[in-house]
């Protein structure tokens, strides 16, 4: 009896043991990932955004007219289905009538609402990541307004003085099919999400879609969704916060380091996701710049490109396609995304004035550093 009850306490230990080694794990990864030191954004206590499924009206009727369509599409939503037709598409009613009615549409809107309206694990965490961006996004929105009209996030409220802000409430997501032409769309008081863009690599369409490669299929998995949402609001906010050069001014280095800026973006409004998923690299990939990220970075300073402004370079370093070009068909695109990360990242963490303030702050105080001082301020020397 008294060896069973030592042989139940043993198990009982060693699964306590295991539970222990688990977690410390898990919190080595994240540290090791960055996103133990990410400040994330609250969550909005004011977010009541809810997703319209405005793929269900684009479905046509079988005994549907067309004049009995545009009557109802004139009754329901016709300011989304005004952008949907003319924005996004710039069809005549007639046009997108008979693009509807075709049996292939009509089957993908099909399949995209049985999808998307799935009880899938994968489908249920994405669109509980779309309410968290949105509600971090709309904080942020609000932070960064105080801090506009304040000069800090720790002031009182003031009134507008006239500044302009992209909105005051937070996005409304539209679930839409873009036939496979948009992933995202953004407008002053929506997000819109091509839900069929977002169908798993296997989908039956993809082969067919003109200007989707097969390395991009792999990144039209549900899990990509939110970050596509991310990116795009992050670049919005840089833009209209940091006021980045032009492009065709700018250095390879000082896009490197936007592009740390907007993934700093990113990382707030999706601060549990792993590195490898916000740059879009699969674990192959992932694993060769791990490992190799200080030839890159040498490669880059021997070969004195870091202030080229060559578009050829810049595309190097900077362009999606199934690997880098001059690197191993291991090695991820836009190897630039990684380095201006790593960059931002460590120039953050290192800034000692002002140390207090969160890192979205941080950056709309220091927002017209050179990039060879933020580099330098970094200490990044090819290693993490």
């Amino acid at each position: 009896m008294s060896w069973t009850k030592n042989k139940t306490y043993l198990l009982l230990i060693t699964a306590l043991l295991v539970m222990l080694w688990v977690a410390w794990n898990l919190h080595q990864k994240l540290a090791l990932f960055g996103n133990s030191d990410t400040q994330s954004l609250p969550l909005s206590p004011e977010f009541e955004s809810h997703w319209q499924a405005f793929y269900l009206e684009q479905k046509i009727e079988e005994q549907e007219t067309f004049e009995g369509w545009r009557q109802r599409i004139s009754n329901t939503n016709p300011n989304l289905w005004d952008f949907w037709l003319k924005q996004l598409h710039g069809l005549s009613p007639e046009l997108a009538y008979s693009l509807l009615k075709d049996p292939p549409v009509d089957s993908l809107i099909k399949e995209v609402t049985n999808f998307w309206t799935s009880s899938k694990p994968e489908i249920k965490h994405a669109k509980a990541s779309l309410f968290d961006i949105l509600s971090r996004h709309h904080s942020l929105q609000k932070l960064t307004k105080k801090y506009h009209l304040n000069g800090s996030s720790t002031q009182t409220d003031s009134p507008d003085n006239g500044l302009y802000f992209r909105t005051e409430k937070p996005l409304k997501i539209i679930g839409m099919i873009g036939l496979f032409q948009y992933q995202t769309a953004l407008t002053d008081s929506t997000i819109w999400v091509g839900l069929d863009m977002f169908m798993n690599e296997n989908y039956r369409y993809y082969p067919s879609v003109e200007h989707l490669y097969q390395y991009q299929t792999r990144r039209t998995n549900p899990c990509y969704l939110p970050v596509s949402v991310a990116r795009t609001l992050a670049e919005d906010w840089v833009k209209e916060n940091i006021k980045p050069a032009s492009t065709h001014e700018s250095s390879l280095l000082d896009q490197i380091i936007m592009e740390g800026k907007i993934l700093a973006c990113v990382r707030w409004m999706l601060p549990e996701v792993h590195d490898s998923l916000l740059l879009g690299y699969s674990s192959v990939q992932w694993d060769w710049i791990q490992k190799n990220q200080n030839k890159v970075w040498r490669d880059l300073v021997s070969k004195d490109l870091l202030f080229s402004r060559d578009p050829a370079v810049v595309t190097q370093y900077l362009s999606d396609g199934p690997f880098s070009s001059g690197y191993p068909p291991q090695s991820p695109p836009a190897i630039g995304l990684f380095l201006g990360d790593v960059i931002v990242q460590k120039w953050l963490k290192n800034i000692q004035e002002p140390e207090s303030l969160p890192p979205w702050e941080r950056l709309l105080k220091l927002k017209d550093i050179k990039s060879s001082k933020v580099l330098r301020a970094s200490e990044y020397k090819g290693r993490a």
